[in-house]
């Protein structure tokens, strides 16, 4: 009878770890969303999708990303938690236009990232996000090259549990 209790003890320990490392959140930026899912309780991983260009200018933007994010302790007693990570954005962009011909673009964006959270509630934050790296194009309207890019991202959060 002890080890059986003993048994369900663990197993209920146990899968209340699981779970509570295992936090979801959906989120929303500029023009586009994001998941997030913590790995254990300080690293997370994040895949977002956005429309970063639509329609402006003759330029539709079509963008994907996946980032691995390491939070820190929190700097204050609040809702604050500052952040870090990197990632690898892909983005494909279709140019149309009346003073240009219609073609297409990819580009690659290995980045380095830093932001911070604060939550207003157990649910709910808002976040600010800096990226920085290689822009790599390949049939860009200018032709394939390498340039430096700078990324922001601001938006809010919601945790699933």
């Amino acid at each position: 009878m002890n080890k059986t209790l003993l048994s369900l003890s663990v197993l209920a320990a146990l899968s209340t770890v699981s779970t509570a490392s295992a936090a979801e959140k959906v989120g929303f930026f500029l023009v586009g969303g994001q998941y997030e899912r913590d790995i254990n309780t300080t690293d997370s991983y994040r895949v977002g999708v956005g429309l970063p260009l639509v329609g402006l200018f003759g330029v539709f933007s079509v963008s994907g990303d996946v980032s691995y994010l390491r939070h820190t302790t929190p700097l204050t007693t609040g809702g604050f938690q500052p952040y870090y990570g990197g990632g690898l954005g892909l983005s494909g962009t279709v140019f149309t236009g009346a003073d240009i011909s219609p073609y297409v673009g990819l580009t690659l964006y290995p980045n380095v990232l830093g932001g911070a959270n604060y939550a207003f509630t157990d649910q709910w934050s808002a976040f600010a996000e800096a990226s920085a790296g290689p822009n790599i194009s390949i049939g860009n309207r200018y032709g394939s090259g390498i340039v430096f890019g700078l990324g922001i991202r601001l938006g809010a959060n919601y945790k699933f549990r």
